[in-house]
């Protein structure tokens, strides 16, 4: 099942975009929408434990140089030097296609925080996840991939 999320309104039985959106501010993490929200959330708040729970125990984070980081060991290193920053994340024109329990989300993000020495920071780039649904009903992080295909370029 794929949604577009700009043409949810039109598909028979799916909520709009107004539920979606809300979906992702209540982090109901039983929709991908809902955990990508509470992911955000735990960044924003320096929660390092929160956002290190978004995660499969298979769960790769890939950074914007391409490293692979598997192990929540790793990706706990990566989630520290986010949380650190406290950024506020505003993802849209998302995209998410639904196989089973399994799905992959696509968005763009634009980023705001602080570093540690008070210097402003602000970035953007296109999400590509695969998340996966567990025996919970949770949706989890298989693969972070927060700058898409970026991690091609030179």
């Amino acid at each position: 099942m794929i949604f577009y999320l700009t043409q949810l309104n039109k598909v028979p039985g799916l909520a709009s975009k107004m539920t979606f959106k809300k979906t992702m501010e209540e982090f109901d993490r039983k929709t991908p929408a809902g955990a990508v929200g509470y992911f955000r959330n735990c960044l924003k708040n320096g929660n390092v434990e929160g956002a290190l729970s978004c995660f499969d125990s298979q769960g790769v984070y890939i950074d914007r140089n391409g490293e692979e980081m598997k192990g929540f060991v790793k990706i706990e290193v990566a989630m520290k030097s986010l949380c650190i920053l406290k950024p506020l994340i505003v993802g849209t024109a998302a995209h998410v296609t639904l196989i089973g329990d399994l799905a992959m989300w696509l968005d763009k993000w634009t980023m705001t925080g602080k570093t540690p020495d008070g210097h402003h920071l602000e970035m953007k780039g296109h999400t590509s996840c695969i998340l996966k649904r567990n025996e919970a009903g949770i949706w989890l992080w298989l693969v972070d991939n927060p700058f898409g295909a970026a991690i091609l370029e030179d």
